[in-house]
């Protein structure tokens, strides 16, 4: 696990920095390398580790110095500390048409009753839209049909690797001249979903870097 990703040692008063990447993580002990000498850092000294991974997003983990090698430290005694989800920020700009169905909130289902309209049988209805930017996190699209605030969205990204039935609550929409612009927040996503959302999102921005740099 996060062979390879970039990562920041700290020592617990903050002085000492060794800035390198993960080697190895077996067990509970962390192998760092570095560019240079690592230098400052005693044995047995408690440490701090910051891991940035591009499907995991940004790993914080505790531990202590263990071994110091050349251009090389070991980190034993390791524990998770928090997870600063990079995954959920990270935005890539896209066109991807998309069909789902829409489950109405429950009061906007009770009103069309009250004004006397025939709602979607269920209060659901099928729903073609665009997304026009994706996260881990969450969405924008674009739908010509109207859809209230707090309707769940249920469809399959057609990009991801694997056909996930992803959820999105709409928590707010914009009229613009070519339909209604929703934002949509994912909710009860797995770890492995939002792993194959991030990694679609680096993924396209990688291949829109580079079909900039071609023009």
């Amino acid at each position: 696990m996060h062979e390879l990703s970039p990562c920041t040692v700290r020592a617990a008063d903050d002085d000492v920095t060794v800035v390198g990447f993960v080697r190895a993580f077996e067990g509970d002990t962390l192998t760092i390398g570095s560019e240079d000498l690592v230098r400052g850092l005693a044995t047995g000294g408690d440490v701090t580790v910051q891991v940035l991974d591009e499907v995991r997003g940004e790993c914080l983990y505790a531990g202590f110095v263990s071994r110091v090698a050349g251009d090389q430290v070991e980190i034993a005694d390791v524990d998770l500390v928090a997870t600063l989800q990079k995954r959920e920020v990270a935005r890539v700009r896209t066109s991807v048409p998309c069909r789902g169905v829409v489950t109405r909130p429950a009061e906007v289902f009770l009103e069309a009753l009250d004004d006397g309209q025939v709602p979607h049988p269920g209060g659901e209805h099928d729903l073609d839209f665009t997304v026009l930017d994706i996260s881990a996190h969450g969405m924008r699209v674009l739908a010509r049909d109207t859809v209230p605030v707090g309707s769940v969205i249920r469809f399959e990204f057609p990009e991801l690797d694997a056909p996930f039935l992803l959820a999105a609550v709409v928590v707010r929409g914009q009229e613009s001249r070519t339909g209604m612009h929703y934002g949509c927040r994912f909710e009860g996503t797995t770890d492995r979903e939002a792993d194959a959302l991030f990694a679609y999102v680096m993924r396209t921005q990688g291949a829109q870097r580079r079909e900039r740099l071609r023009i």
